[in-house]
């Protein structure tokens, strides 16, 4: 059965420029660049791809702190994201806040928190905010397998239920937290969690963008529709470490090498093939995205670093 070459190719484009867009902050990682800490999300595109795109321009999201995927699908500009995360005065955020705690209001980004767990509160209240309000648009709540074992999951899925708050829940399962296995801190799916609260699930390939795309716009809807929370649980893998210095000593490199075999982009790539779309076609997509990230680069480079005395209006 043919499939709609146009999303296909939209697909490849959001997911090529947050790969892209990973390999440039890693080398400026690398050379200094980047100051303090940054996770990175490659090998998960398929995952932050499929899950927001479906989501409405009025909608909020609260990304995990390896959320550059996340902000990216939901129309954060790479020039000032980009900016932000080296301490640019031109960035999202005037460059205070870097890549952890970045937000875009003009994306509805309620940003990523310092504090694992921390998101699960705050999707609450903004549920509920937007339950008083009576607004049709719900809010987007992302987190790691590793955070699913936090108490402020429990606490949020609770209220989310007994509220009826219309939530939809995002797991990013890279079966990693920090170096500990997932199998080492859980004997529970986590949408087995979710389940026990009444919260209607659905798991997904988290490599397989136009799974997770279906599955999600189902449960999108639902959420819209039935005000109620809703839980997508994507297995998916990061390739790189926790965050971009870390050397990955606690995964077996035969571990790794499989997850890259699975390679959500180049999946796509035959996926497009197979639906009668050319590699000329797949190779002009890719050359405009390394244009913008090159742009992007030279952009966030030639900006004025952020002064500590300035004061920032929001």
């Amino acid at each position: 059965m043919k499939k709609d070459k146009k999303l296909l190719s939209t697909f490849l484009e959001k997911m090529f420029l947050v790969r892209q867009f990973e390999y440039k902050i890693y080398e400026f990682a690398t050379k200094g660049i980047v100051f303090g800490s940054v996770h990175l999300c490659i090998g998960e595109e398929a995952t932050a791809v499929g899950s927001c795109m479906d989501l409405e321009s009025e909608d909020f999201i609260l990304t995990t702190h390896r959320g550059h995927g996340q902000a990216l699908t939901k129309g954060a500009d790479p020039d000032t994201f980009l900016a932000e995360i080296i301490g640019r005065e031109t960035g999202l955020c005037k460059g205070r806040v870097g890549s952890m705690h970045a937000f875009d209001k003009e994306n509805n980004n309620l940003g990523a928190q310092g504090i694992l767990g921390a998101q699960f509160p705050i999707a609450v209240g903004v549920g509920l905010a937007l339950k008083l309000k009576k607004s049709k648009n719900i809010v987007a709540c992302y987190f790691g397998d590793g955070t699913s074992n936090q108490g402020t999951f429990y606490e949020a899925l609770n209220m989310a239920d007994i509220w009826n708050l219309p939530i939809f829940f995002v797991c990013v399962n890279n079966f990693y937290g920090m170096g500990t296995h997932y199998d080492k801190t859980s004997n529970v799916d986590v949408f087995e969690k979710a389940k026990s609260f009444n919260i209607i699930t659905e798991t997904a390939d988290g490599n397989d963008v136009e799974e997770v795309y279906i599955k999600a716009k189902k449960l999108i809807s639902k959420v819209r529709e039935d005000k109620r929370p809703a839980l997508l649980e994507c297995h998916t893998y990061r390739w790189l470490g926790h965050s971009a210095f870390d050397n990955r000593s606690y995964r077996p490199k035969e571990e790794i090498e499989e997850w890259k075999s699975k390679d959500p982009i180049k999946s796509l790539e035959k996926k497009m093939i197979e639906n009668g779309q050319s590699s000329k076609d797949i190779e002009i997509i890719k050359k405009n995205i390394n244009k913008k990230i090159e742009e992007a680069a030279k952009f966030a480079l030639e900006s004025g670093y952020s002064s500590i005395s300035d004061t920032i209006k929001i």
